[in-house]
C-alpha cells in the first residue's frame, strides 16, 4: 500500500504519477524533465531504458522494477558501462571519482556523459527513490502496458 494515496482513477495513469499529481506543478515539471532526459539527446533510447531498468530494484522502487523489459541480457560495451556507472551512483555516489570519468571518456563524449549523468540522477535515482520512499507498489499489467505505449509514443515523437 502506498504511503501517500494516489489521486484519481487507476486508468488516469500510474500510481507514481497520481501521487505526484498532489502537487501538479511539480508533476508537470518532473514529467517534462524526465521526458527530456529519457527521450531526447545523443544517447540511444535502448541504452537509456537499460540504465533505468538496471537501478530500479537496487533502489527499491517496486513500480519502476516492474515496468519495461528489464536490463538487456547481453548489452554492448557502452550500455554495460552506462549500467555499471548507474549502479555505482545508486549504491554510493560518493565513490564516483576521476577513474570513473576516465573510463567513461573512453566510450562517451563529454556531452554524452552529461546526458547519462542527468538520466541517472533525475530518473534512476530521483524518480526511483521517490517511488521507493512513497511505497509505490509494482505496476499492474494496465500500468505496465501504459508505460510501454507512452515510451513508444514519446520515442516516435522525437525521432527524425
Amino acid at each position: 500500500m502506498p504511503r501517500i494515496e494516489p489521486l484519481g482513477d487507476p486508468s488516469e495513469g500510474s500510481s507514481l504519477a497520481r501521487i505526484m499529481r498532489r502537487r501538479p506543478e511539480i508533476a508537470s515539471a518532473w514529467s517534462a524533465l524526465s521526458d527530456t532526459v529519457r527521450f531526447t539527446g545523443l544517447l540511444p533510447n535502448d541504452l537509456k531504458e537499460a540504465v533505468r531498468a538496471s537501478t530500479a530494484g537496487a533502489i527499491g522502487c517496486d513500480f519502476c522494477a516492474s515496468i519495461g523489459d528489464g536490463p538487456p541480457s547481453a548489452p554492448d560495451k557502452r550500455t554495460s558501462l552506462a549500467i555499471a556507472v548507474a549502479r555505482l551512483i545508486a549504491e554510493d555516489h560518493g565513490s564516483v571519482d576521476e577513474k570513473t570519468f576516465a573510463v567513461l571518456r573512453e566510450e562517451f563524449s563529454e556531452e554524452e556523459i552529461v546526458e547519462l549523468l542527468a538520466l541517472i540522477c533525475i530518473v534512476c535515482v530521483g524518480g526511483q527513490t521517490f517511488g521507493s520512499v512513497t511505497g509505490v507498489e509494482a505496476a499492474t499489467e494496465e500500468e505496465a502496458e501504459g508505460y510501454r505505449r507512452n515510451k513508444a509514443r514519446r520515442i516516435a515523437e522525437v525521432s527524425p
